[in-house]
């Protein structure tokens, strides 16, 4: 391979014999305990020391990535000469920065950093973190509303309907006193809602599902909590566990973390599918699994520094920094479709053909409720024990064409 083998050119050649001492080989590092302390399974090692070795090296292997997170400036998204540009994008800003376009939202963005980001915020958040999620591999987080709730209720549903355990696995972060008060009940690790308070705005708790276009009224308080979800996976990140990144419309028919970790050797980033071809295509930021290393430390640090020039659109800002130049290496792959499926009304209306083999279905775009109970993927009934009839949205009748949630 490359590397191997004796110096080419014409360097000096080494005598046959030497009377110097041959200098011991350096030691392999000894394989790291996994994020939450435990020892690493035999099958593991490989993986193990593979990551090791690439942490040594680095400064070989990683050739033209950014030693440290990338400021706004220096991320240049919205140069036309150095970022591909898409249609849709909406980095379409004159400053190459993006700096000089809509203030008013990069004001607010950078409020929810502000808060988020104090000392006593991120000690707090973090003690909550080692204590609820001591020994654990990976972390699935989620940020959800009360207007989502049912979504992610059913869930949880899907989940204890195929005996999946994920209570000791999910960090929940609500943004609003109900959710909040769901959540706990249900037996999940909520972020209390105390950083809230030192906002000076609040976050929108409604839903009324998007129109055909994707737009609805509440889309402000949507991209309020996609940035908070990216501040709070960043500390997920730092702290050494694999992160699963989640959108709340989503179904388990099998637990796909076993799944995720086999394909994500010597990977970085796994993410679902967005069969998309403008500025918010491959990737779906709605379902991510994203290794911690050295690479992806500095990749998440760096989306969360961009947040203020986000928008309304998470995923476009995912996509736009995996195409980014500087972050070619990270090791990126799109989910097979097969496995983790999406349920837009062309899929479902072939849905005995194509959902037999899913693992995670995900309900994208618009009129989720209805598409998941016509595919048969609504848990959230009398059968399972997170039952709320309160909770239930359009009074159960999905199929209503009032029903757009």
């Amino acid at each position: 391979g490359a590397g191997a083998g004796p110096p080419r050119g014409g360097g000096a050649s080494m005598p046959a014999e030497t009377t110097s001492p041959v200098s011991e080989p350096k030691p392999k590092p000894e394989p790291p305990a996994t994020a939450g302390g435990s020892a690493a399974a035999p099958g593991e090692k490989d993986e193990i020391m593979w990551n090791a070795l690439e942490e040594e090296q680095f400064e070989l292997t990683d050739i033209g990535f950014p030693a440290k997170p990338l400021t706004i400036e220096e991320a240049r998204l919205c140069d036309r000469e150095m970022q591909p540009w898409l249609k849709g994008s909406l980095y379409s800003c004159k400053d190459p920065t993006c700096r000089a376009c809509n203030k008013q939202d990069q004001r607010r963005k950078q409020k929810l950093i502000d808060v988020l980001r104090n000392e006593k915020n991120v000690k707090a958040r973090h003690a909550q973190i080692d204590e609820a999620f001591k020994g654990k591999e990976s972390i699935t987080l989620m940020t959800v509303n009360t207007g989502q709730i049912h979504l992610f209720l059913n869930w949880v549903c899907s989940c204890d309907h195929h005996g999946i355990p994920v209570r000791d696995s999910t960090y929940m972060v609500p943004t609003d006193e109900k959710a909040a008060e769901i959540i706990r009940k249900n037996g999940f690790v909520a972020l209390p809602l105390d950083w809230m308070n030192e906002l000076g705005f609040k976050i929108d708790s409604g839903y009324e599902g998007a129109d055909t276009s994707g737009w609805n009224p509440h889309m402000e308080g949507h991209s309020d909590i996609n940035s908070v979800t990216i501040i709070v996976a960043n500390d997920i990140i730092q702290k050494g566990y694999t992160l699963l990144l989640h959108d709340v419309d989503i179904v388990w028919k099998r637990d796909p973390r076993g799944w995720l970790k086999d394909a994500a050797q010597q990977r970085d980033l796994l993410a679902m599918f967005a069969p998309r071809w403008d500025a918010l295509g491959v990737a779906n930021s709605g379902f991510i699994w994203l290794k911690s290393n050295r690479r992806t430390k500095i990749f998440i640090q760096t989306l969360e520094n961009l947040l203020p020039i986000k928008n309304i659109s998470d995923q476009q800002l995912w996509n736009a920094l995996i195409r980014h130049y500087r972050f070619r290496q990270i090791g990126f792959r799109v989910l097979p479709l097969p496995q983790f499926q999406l349920l837009y009304d062309h899929t479902l209306r072939r849905w005995d053909q194509v959902g037999s083999h899913a693992i995670v279905v995900h309900g994208v775009s618009h009129r989720k409720t209805y598409r998941l109970a016509k595919a048969k993927l609504w848990f959230f009934d009398e059968t399972c024990d997170a039952y709320d009839k309160d909770l239930v949205p359009c009074n159960g009748d999905f199929f209503a064409p009032s029903c757009k949630i």
